[in-house]
């Protein structure tokens, strides 16, 4: 009897196994996965082939894929991948596997699944993304935005909490999406595995304290389920998702429409968009100016899964509207864009599965350009985007603070809303201000006057501490200079740094050398070719730098004193030495400087080249207090030596010849005591022979 007993259940066990997979197959081809994983679950000890083992649980994982559970749909599609039997199961398990890895934050064996897959697919967008992805987020994880988040536990319940939108100006009301106790959808959703969900209302006092989350009054909620809202400025009016799901019924969600009547909502019409009456439409947003519906829908038309479009509204009824425009390859991918969300000033947020990402659904934005095109997205990254899914975001108008729907770990239940508020950027700026003029013996400069300007001006006036130092508090988003003097005896010095695209806090630090005033400033690298007067190109690195001074000195001119070698007769190398100071002036004043504070001195082969301890390291021909004379030249053998004598020489120096240019408030030759070169005048300038007078 019991061999009979045992042999009757041997049979039978297969029969039941096909029964529970038979069964989970019809239910997971409806879309209800909460039914259809405890069929799959049931028939997996029964399960003997690897062709079985294989399908069962590679729709297991698919199952918690959509429930939400990416621990098991790691697990399951793990299984179903150690089993891949060619033909049985569709290759993309490797990447639902890779995107299960992803979004548990295991990026480096994703990595792996995602190669694998490529092998097979290298066309799939999908998963070239995916493998960017795993690349760039662990490097947002460790350098994550400034932005501070919050769950939110006074909303949050076990159940679904998520798509948060403001129902007043004052953003003291809040209407969000929830499957708590409570709801009038109380039996199960075979879809999400949770109960239906209704829209419920919070508000907030004056002291900023949230009351106990509510359903709406009125015709909103239902047995069905309602979500996604979105609410006009006047809050009159609101756009909503609902869904009809159960065991016998499978049809399309649609958008709702409701009129506010006194405190209650008035009973819900369906919105017909143009050309969408057959599909699956949802996630409703208004523009700012309530002109045009922003919604996500799976049509053939679209890119791949859910793609958003925007629609004009039309006609007196409130919710009629013209044919959609998909908002195209820039927004939309193969994955799904849903949850869109327009900010105060037009940016557009929503959320993707399919751009780059940390992995399921993560914030992106986008902005329009002067043409009302989407050019470019940017991801919100960590912490307001996880590796889970985060999505649909609200901001308290143009303040950087709102919330947000997230189901990573660490909340309160499965969606849960969080709050984000990003901290005031702190960029300071360190200054110290040296004596450089021996550089072996460098002076911290006391009471050094400083001044700090940006686009708009002055904005600080301060003095050095006996230590040099200055500090700072910058905003962000400027440019700045930051200019040291101390007297006459001085020369002026200036930095300039942007506190532009700065992300963090940040502190700037700024050494300004000052100098006292020499008698002659060798300027180096002023580089002449022989019997020529034209300034080679690597010059003009250093008259940049001697324009940089003259401009940090407004109250000074100089002279530019320009010598020759010995070659050549004395009458023509004062000619040429002339020549060559003329060229550095003339560029000194393409570059902006006035005329009348330059003065243009030739002195030939007059005065040749002392070497100086700082030229002995460089020249070892030669040694500290040489002198390149004509004799002292003719002296030397080695080619290189005698040319490298000849280039010293033909040097160009500068001397200050006054620190009070301006200070009598008159103009001096034809520039006027503001600066501005007279109509007409612009370029010119009186080059003074200190030897022969204008020429």
């Amino acid at each position: 009897m019991k061999r009979i007993i045992f042999l009757s259940l041997v049979v039978l066990m297969p029969i039941m196994m096909l029964a529970q997979i038979s069964k989970g197959d019809e239910y997971y081809n409806t879309g209800q996965y909460d039914l259809a994983k405890d069929y799959y679950l049931k028939a997996l000890s029964g399960i003997t082939t690897q062709a079985e083992k294989a399908q069962v649980n590679y729709k297991l994982g698919f199952c918690y894929k959509i429930l939400g559970d990416f621990d098991k749909a790691e697990m399951y599609f793990g299984v179903a991948v150690q089993n891949y039997v060619k033909g049985v199961i569709k290759p993309d398990v490797l990447l639902f596997y890779a995107d299960a890895l992803r979004m548990n934050g295991r990026y480096e064996d994703a990595i792996d699944i995602y190669k694998q897959y490529l092998q097979v697919s290298p066309q799939d967008h999908r998963a070239t993304s995916g493998l960017a992805s795993c690349t760039v987020v662990p490097k947002w994880i460790s350098r994550p935005t400034r932005y501070k988040v919050i769950n939110v536990s006074k909303f949050n319940t076990m159940q679904l909490d998520f798509s948060p939108v403001w129902a007043s100006k004052d953003y003291r009301s809040i209407y969000f999406t929830s499957s708590r106790e409570g709801s009038m959808g109380s039996r199960d959703n075979y879809k999400s595995g949770q109960k239906f969900t209704d829209i419920f209302e919070v508000t907030q006092d004056r002291k900023g304290s949230w009351s106990e989350p509510l359903p709406l009054a009125g015709g909103i909620n239902t047995a069905e389920d309602e979500g996604a809202s979105t609410v006009s400025l006047k809050g009159t009016d609101m756009f909503f998702t609902r869904c009809k799901a159960g065991k016998k019924v499978d049809e399309p969600c649609k958008i709702f429409y409701s009129a506010k009547k006194g405190n209650a909502w008035g009973d819900a019409v369906v919105v017909t968009i143009p050309g969408f009456e057959n599909y699956e439409i949802g996630y409703p947003a208004l523009s700012n100016d309530d002109k045009f519906l922003y919604f996500s829908a799976e049509a053939p038309e679209g890119y791949g899964g859910m793609d958003l479009y925007v629609a004009e509204r039309t006609g007196g009824s409130g919710y009629s509207f013209g044919r959609p425009i998909n908002l195209g390859p820039i927004i939309n991918t193969l994955g799904d864009e849903v949850f869109p969300t327009v900010r105060e000033d037009g940016t557009l947020y929503f959320a993707s599965d399919g751009h780059q990402g940390m992995g399921g659904l993560d914030i992106y934005k986008a902005v329009k350009d002067d043409k009302g095109k989407f050019t470019a997205i940017e991801n919100l990254r960590y912490p307001i985007n996880s590796s889970f899914d985060d999505f649909g975001i609200i901001f308290s108008g143009k303040e950087e603070t709102g919330y947000f729907s997230s189901n990573r770990k660490g909340g309160k239940g499965s969606d849960d809303l969080y709050s984000f508020s990003l901290p005031p950027l702190v960029v300071t700026l360190n200054g110290v201000v040296r004596d450089t003029t021996d550089l072996e013996k460098i002076i911290l400069i006391k009471d050094a006057k400083i001044t700090l300007v940006n686009d708009a001006g002055v904005v600080a006036e301060l003095v050095s501490s006996a230590t040099g130092s200055f500090t700072y508090k910058l905003e962000p988003n400027q440019n700045y200079e930051v200019k040291a003097m101390v007297n006459k005896d001085y020369f002026s010095n200036s930095a300039k740094f942007t506190t532009f695209n700065v992300e963090y806090d940040t502190v700037i630090n700024v050494v300004i050398n000052l100098a006292r005033i020499p008698r002659i400033i060798v300027l180096p690298n002023i580089e002449y070719d022989y019997d020529k007067a034209t300034l080679r190109p690597e010059s003009t690195v250093a008259l940049d730098g001697l324009v940089k001074t003259l401009t940090d000195n407004p109250n000074i001119t100089i002279e530019l004193r320009a010598h020759t070698d010995f070659r050549g007769n004395d009458d023509y190398n004062q000619e040429l030495s002339l020549a060559r100071a003329k060229s550095c002036v003339d560029y000194l004043i393409e570059k902006g400087i006035k005329p009348d504070r330059l003065t243009a001195k030739g002195l030939g082969e007059s005065e040749p080249r002392v070497i100086t301890k700082e030229l002995a390291a460089s020249y070892p021909a030669f040694k500290e207090g040489d002198v390149l004379t004509e004799p002292y030249i003719n002296k030397l053998t080695n080619k290189k030596n005698i040319e490298d004598a000849h280039q010293l020489n033909r040097r160009t120096e500068f001397s200050v010849i006054s620190t009070d240019y301006g200070a009598d408030g008159e103009t001096k030759d034809g520039v006027t005591k503001d600066g501005v070169v007279p109509k007409g005048q612009q370029g010119s300038a009186i080059i003074k022979d200190s030897n022969t007078g204008d020429f």
